[in-house]
């Protein structure tokens, strides 16, 4: 039997700090509307460089190897529409790299690059001489996606 908790509110013990020498008092309590809403509701960590799988994730069934730096990340449950906002994260090319590269959405081969069922992600990096992103398949590739759930 499934259950169901319904609440507009969750509530924590109240606690006490001090910020800038005063002892400020601060409540523990969120509308619930701000946990469900402010929720990632798909995230993921994933390699495209050697195996192109996912490390971890919430809410990706898979991913979709469309080239080099070019991945497709593909929901279990899809968004009620395509403009939910997703976002890549820092990215390295090896394990032991102290280069920044980047992870962005866009479009790869000019297919669409939000739908409500996937993202299209391009990996890569730029070379600090030069203005040219350079597409490239990454190590560790981090993306979160938030917008509702259909």
């Amino acid at each position: 039997m499934a259950g169901k908790i319904i609440a507009d509110q969750i509530e924590g013990t109240t606690t006490t700090e001090t910020v800038d020498g005063a002892s400020v008092t601060i409540p523990n309590v969120v509308d619930t509307k701000y946990v469900v809403n402010g929720s990632a509701k798909a995230w993921c960590n994933f390699e495209q460089s050697t195996s192109h799988t996912v490390r971890d994730s919430l809410n990706i069934s898979s991913l979709n190897d469309d080239g080099s730096g070019l991945t497709d990340t593909n929901y279990a449950s899809s968004f009620s529409n395509d403009d939910y906002v997703a976002g890549g994260h820092a990215a390295r090319q090896a394990a032991t790299s102290v280069t920044a590269y980047w992870l962005f959405p866009t479009a790869d081969g000019g297919t669409i690059v939000y739908s409500t069922s996937s993202t299209s992600w391009t990996g890569g990096y730029s070379i600090s001489t030069s203005s040219d992103l350079q597409e490239l398949d990454l190590y560790l590739a981090l993306c979160t996606i938030h917008g509702d759930l259909a």
